[in-house]
Parts: C-alpha cells; sequence; structure tokens
C-alpha cells in the first residue's frame, strides 16, 4: 500500500494550460493560462510558484499579459541558472496580427528569482531571514527577451485558429556541451508542421535546424527528444501523429530548414474483430535512447492503456550499409510492443502522460549501476491521476523492463479536466550518502481548466537502504521476473506431484492399485477396518500355444469348446495352463495326475498302460466331482460332465479314441470339494 502522499493546491485567476518545473532548481514550478483575446475579466498569466513546501505553494513571479493577445498554450523552462531561468511560451498573436501573416508565436521570457531565496541541496528552496525565522518572499522580476514566427504559413491560408500546440525540449542536464534542442508544433492548421530548433535564449529562425511537414489534416498528437550523443550533439525525437509513430534525428549544430531522415517504426492495426475503428496515441515518453512509452486511447471512450515499444529491431546500426539498403530495412522493420497494461476502467480517456528517471546507483558496476526505476503519472478524464512505477534490469528480459505495476490512484486532483501534468526532474544526491543526506522527493504538478494547481510530493526510498551509494526508487523492486516465472512453475510442478501423491494413496487404500506406497498401514486400525479394500492382481493371460489349436467350434458343438480358467481360481491364476485340449476329434486324450505338481495332467499318451485308465462312465460318481474339480483347478476348464462324455469312444478298448482317466492325485491342493 502506498503511504500517504502530501499535496499543496492553490487556485489562481486565469484557467491554466501549461506548466513546467525548473529543471536546475526543482522547488519552482511555471505555470501559465489565460483567458485568450479579447474575454473581459480573465487575463493570461505565466506564474511562478515556489513549491519547495510540501503543504503549500506561494506565488513568487506574476507575469502580466496583453490581453489583446491569445492566452498561454504551452511553456517550458529552458535555460536555467541558480538565480533565474529562461521560459519559452506558445502565445499567439492578436487576430489583426496574424491576418497580416505575422503571427509571432514563440516568446522567451527571462525571469529572476527573488535575491533573499537560497537554494539548499538539489531538491528544497529554504526561505529564512537573519534572525532564523520566515521571511516574506521578495518578488522576482521578468524581462521579455525575443517574440518569433517559426511555422511557415500555407499559401493562402489567413486563419487565426492555429496555435502553438506543443513544446517540448531535451532533457536537461548539468555541465551539458550542446545546448538544448526544442521542438514546436502546430495545432488546428490546415497543414500540420514541427519545428526543431536550438533552445537559446532568443530562438528565432536562424536556430532553426529542421522541419518537418505533415499531411493535410494531420497533427502531431504529442512529441519528445532524448539525447544520444552529448559531444556531437545528437538527439532522437519521436512523434505521434495518433495512428502512427515516428522516430529520427537532429543535430543541435545543424541550421537547416530541410526535413530530417523520419522513419515510421509502429502503426496501430486495424482490429480484426467489432468495429474498424483503431485507437489513437495519445502522448509519448523516451524511457531510452531505444525504449518508448506510449498511452493509447481505445476508440468510443472504452478506456485506455500504456504500452512500451522497443525500437532496436528498428533502429539497428549498420555503417556497412548503403543509404539503399538502409531505406528498405527502415521500411520492412518495426519496432516490437514488449510490454502493456491496462488502465483503470474509470479512465475513459488519457489525457496527460509524464515520467520521471530516478537514476541508478554505483554498488555493482555490473548491475547495479544500470538499475533504475521510473515513475510514471497518467491524467484521466475522471479528474484522476494514475502513478505507476517501471523497473529496468539490462540482465532481464524483454529489453530489460519489467512489468509496469500500479503504485496510487489520487482520485479527483482538480475540479474541472486537466491540461498538463509534469514531473520535477529528480537529481540523486552526491555519493556516498551520509546521516546528513537529506530525504529525498519527486514533485508532480498538475494544472486544470479550473484554475486550479496541484503538486503532489513523493517520498523516495534509497534501494539497497542499507547501501551507501543506492539508488532512489518510489517503491522497493519485487523479485526479478525469471525468479517469479521459476518460482511459479516449481509450485505448479510440485503442487502436481502432492495430487499425484494422494491419489495413489487413495487408490491405494480403495483396493485399486498396488501398495506401491503402503498407504493402507498409515492408517489407524479402525479407519483401514472401515475404508480399505484389499487389491486383487488381475489375471494372467495365457500364453500363445506352439502347436496349432484344433477348431472345435466346426466339430463339436459350442458347449464342447474348452474354455479358460475361472479368473477367481487361486491355482490357475499363478499356473501355467497346458497347450494340450483336453478334447481332441479323432485321437484319445489321458488324464491322470502329475506328481512333478500334484495336479491333474491331460496328455495324448497313457503314462502307464491303456488298461489303467477308464472311461468316463466307468468313473465312480462320487469321484466325477473331485475329476472336474481337479481338472478346472488344473486350467483344464471349467468342464461339465457333458464335455467328459466321449460321444466318439467306441465299446472297443483296442481302439482307443476320447477321453480316459487315470488315477486322482492322493493330496489335492483343493481338496475342500464339498
Amino acid at each position: 500500500m502506498a503511504p500517504s502522499i502530501p499535496s499543496a493546491k492553490l487556485t489562481l485567476s486565469c484557467p491554466l494550460f501549461a506548466a513546467d518545473f525548473d529543471p536546475r532548481n526543482p522547488g519552482f514550478l511555471l505555470v501559465a493560462g489565460g483567458g485568450g483575446e479579447g474575454r473581459s475579466g480573465v487575463g493570461n498569466k505565466i506564474v511562478l510558484l515556489d513549491s519547495s513546501k510540501r503543504h503549500t505553494l506561494s506565488p513568487v513571479v506574476d507575469i502580466d499579459l496583453s490581453r489583446d493577445e491569445d492566452s498561454v498554450t504551452s511553456l517550458a523552462a529552458a535555460l536555467p541558472t541558480e538565480d533565474s531561468v529562461i521560459a519559452l511560451a506558445g502565445i499567439n498573436s492578436s487576430v489583426e496580427e496574424q491576418k497580416r501573416d505575422n503571427n509571432q508565436h514563440l516568446r522567451s521570457f527571462r525571469i529572476d528569482y527573488p535575491p533573499r531565496r537560497a537554494l539548499s541541496g538539489a531538491d528544497q528552496v529554504v526561505e529564512s531571514s537573519e534572525d532564523g525565522s520566515s521571511a516574506a518572499p521578495t518578488l522576482g522580476k521578468t524581462t521579455p527577451l525575443s517574440r518569433a514566427s517559426l511555422f511557415r504559413t500555407a499559401k493562402g491560408s489567413k486563419t487565426s485558429d492555429t496555435y502553438q500546440r506543443l513544446l517540448r525540449l531535451s532533457p536537461w542536464k548539468s555541465g551539458a556541451q550542446s545546448p538544448r534542442v526544442a521542438a514546436i508544433a502546430t495545432g488546428l492548421a490546415a497543414t500540420g508542421e514541427i519545428v526543431f530548433f536550438s533552445a537559446t535564449t532568443t530562438p528565432g529562425q536562424s536556430e532553426v535546424i529542421g522541419r518537418i511537414r505533415l499531411g493535410s489534416g494531420e497533427e502531431a498528437e504529442d512529441i519528445d527528444i532524448i539525447e544520444l550523443d552529448d559531444e556531437t550533439g545528437t538527439f532522437r525525437f519521436a512523434y505521434s501523429n495518433g495512428v502512427d509513430v515516428f522516430v529520427g534525428q537532429v543535430a543541435a549544430e545543424t541550421r537547416s530548414n530541410a526535413a530530417p531522415d523520419v522513419q515510421c517504426i509502429y502503426t496501430t492495426p486495424v482490429p480484426e474483430k467489432g468495429p474498424r475503428t483503431r485507437p489513437k496515441f495519445r502522448a509519448l515518453r523516451f524511457l531510452s535512447p531505444t525504449s518508448l512509452l506510449l498511452l493509447q486511447n481505445s476508440p468510443d471512450r472504452k478506456g485506455c492503456e500504456l504500452m512500451i515499444l522497443d525500437l532496436r529491431s528498428a533502429l539497428v546500426p549498420n555503417p556497412g550499409e548503403k543509404k539503399l539498403q538502409q531505406q528498405q530495412r527502415k521500411t520492412t522493420e518495426k519496432a516490437s510492443i514488449i510490454r502493456r497494461k491496462k488502465l483503470r476502467k474509470t479512465i475513459k480517456i488519457g489525457l496527460g502522460l509524464d515520467i520521471c528517471l530516478l537514476g541508478s546507483g554505483s554498488d555493482d558496476p555490473v548491475n547495479q549501476q544500470q538499475q533504475q526505476q521510473a515513475i510514471i503519472a497518467v491524467s484521466g478524464s475522471d479528474q484522476s491521476i494514475e502513478l505507476l512505477t517501471l523497473e529496468f534490469n539490462p540482465l532481464s528480459s524483454r529489453g530489460g523492463y519489467g512489468p509496469l505495476r500500479h503504485y496510487t490512484t489520487f482520485p479527483d486532483v482538480h475540479p474541472f479536466s486537466m491540461t498538463k501534468i509534469c514531473f520535477a526532474p529528480f537529481h540523486s544526491p552526491l555519493h556516498p550518502v551520509s546521516a546528513a543526506t537529506p530525504p529525498q522527493y519527486v514533485r508532480l504538478a498538475s494544472v486544470s481548466m479550473g484554475n486550479t494547481v496541484v503538486v503532489h510530493t513523493l517520498p523516495l526510498s534509497p534501494c539497497p537502504p542499507a547501501s551507501r551509494n543506492p539508488r532512489y526508487v518510489l517503491s522497493m523492486p519485487e523479485e526479478s521476473e525469471i525468479w517469479t516465472n521459476f518460482s511459479s512453475g516449481f509450485a505448479a510442478l510440485l503442487s502436481i506431484l502432492v495430487v499425484c501423491f494422494v491419489l495413489q494413496a487413495f487408490t491405494e487404500i480403495r483396493g485399486a492399485m498396488p501398495p506401491y506406497l503402503g498407504a493402507t498401514e498409515w492408517l489407524p486400525p479402525h479407519i483401514r477396518d472401515a475404508v480399505a479394500r484389499p487389491y486383487y492382481p488381475p489375471p494372467s493371460p495365457h500364453p500363445p500355444s506352439p502347436l496349432p489349436p484344433a477348431d472345435l467350434s466346426t466339430l463339436f458343438p459350442e458347449s464342447l469348446v474348452v474354455t479358460g480358467a475361472p479368473s477367481n481360481s487361486p491355482i490357475c491364476a499363478s499356473s501355467t495352463p497346458s497347450p494340450i485340449p483336453v478334447l481332441a476329434p479323432g485321437k484319445p486324450s489321458f488324464i491322470s495326475c502329475d506328481p512333478a505338481t500334484n495336479l491333474l495332467l491331460v496328455d495324448s499318451t497313457p503314462a502307464d498302460s491303456v488298461s489303467s485308465y477308464r472311461r468316463w462312465r466307468d468313473v465312480q460318481k462320487a469321484d466325477r466331482a473331485r475329476w472336474t474339480r481337479g481338472l478346472t483347478e488344473a486350467c483344464y476348464g471349467p468342464l461339465s460332465e457333458s464335455d467328459l462324455e466321449s460321444e466318439s469312444a467306441s465299446d472297443d478298448d483296442s481302439v482307443p479314441t476320447g477321453v480316459f482317466f487315470g488315477d486322482l492325485c492322493p493330496t489335492n491342493p483343493a481338496s475342500d470339494l464339498s
């Protein structure tokens, strides 16, 4: 369960559309908005807020803008210093100026921080007076620096609806050699456009490093930039038109109006079932130069989901390839989805997305150095914010990224729809940490159409807790997915073995299986007598006869054909039946006692003289039952007296045919013939 997360809320005098933290001093937050041109009572403004206190937001600088121009639609803190920040903003000129093709939509301001505010560490703003008591803030000042028009309006287009919808900068790095790269994109334009430029103090046409002209009626839903090489100033960008995802590269030192090479790495497929309407991408953020996080909305307000794209399959570098081969490869290879997560059903539409990378520790230069956690925030149409965590481990599968795990939900953050959410960049404290190292936090800001701004302060924890060179996480990482899969598989196998063991024991107790385990002996005597059953093995099958059997069914009635011994005969179950039939047409059968087995034996030749044998009619009636039972126990039965009557026997004993009986065994194993 997530801990209690403090928050601060402030209501300003105008609807807010943009927000950004100072990347160097995360205790300062820029917000902007307004009522637009010609709306009485609602002005346009940019406000610098002190967000260093967890439960309080206080204005530091309040910039009132002209009411003859449009409201602020996009905002970014570009060039921070210890005592000031350069803010870039998207503000349309007046309608009259736009009709004269003079829409200076890109503005820059220098905002000086109050001189009495000092920074303590990298993540806290401290305000104090000389005697140690809290002092009232001293307001800073603002200096407008430049206005520029970077979009190229289509010929014959005099519409005033086009505005600077998106403004995105590459991540800020302390001591970076190359300048930051910025990208702006149009909104409500007849033909969409994306412009890349170097984020200088006064950006203008001379700082443009690339342009992308979109199709008619096509707009960039979102755009992001990440640095590839600080020495060469190479950056990778990604943008989406809602259905397709594109990537490309620009260089900060290049000055060109040409379009950079753009590659479509992913296209949303058309659903195979149901309506043929495709989901739309709403926002995207780089997790690394080779992985991209996207927020996608389902058609008809049926929810949204997050997905992670692995770009490596589409961006495999091969310097030896010819340019034509590279182009052919780019058109065939696409990025792959390695993770996806459906968000809560109450979020019908995802509105905004931002991430915060928490960095890595340095205990283990192989494993720990590259492990890090990312915090993901998604604003929804139900005025809630969903927080998730994403763990990265280079030794894991699926590009190193674990599953997207829900952390907490902030319900009803604003009274009206949110227009922007953003994280403050996190800067890890110097290693090794000590007892003097302060607790670490990450701030999440959100603004809305209802004039409100809310900042949540998320507490971080060191991981591992006892390490002096830890990485910081919002939630402690769970066990690796490989170990989870192994333990789950082992538990499933163990469950199967237990079920098989119990089933074997049960069948042994009930007499259905041989007693391999001896489970019957485990039971107490009174339970054993009540539920246990003895096991009876099945009868052994008769081996095939080495002599071809006579086809008695064609010569005798079916009742005269000798059948096998009964299955409940204890002797037949353990003895080998004789292959010689009792009844054979045209040949005599002599039955006598076999002294080796003490059982009756049927043979085609007499053991003694023929005169010592008798026909069935000469056997005394008292002995006939013993003969029949003895033949059955010797596996020559079961037989009836009619079977033993020799119809083919003649009165002339000189020609012996039929069945002849000798002497009974003196001791019969089954002598109880009653």
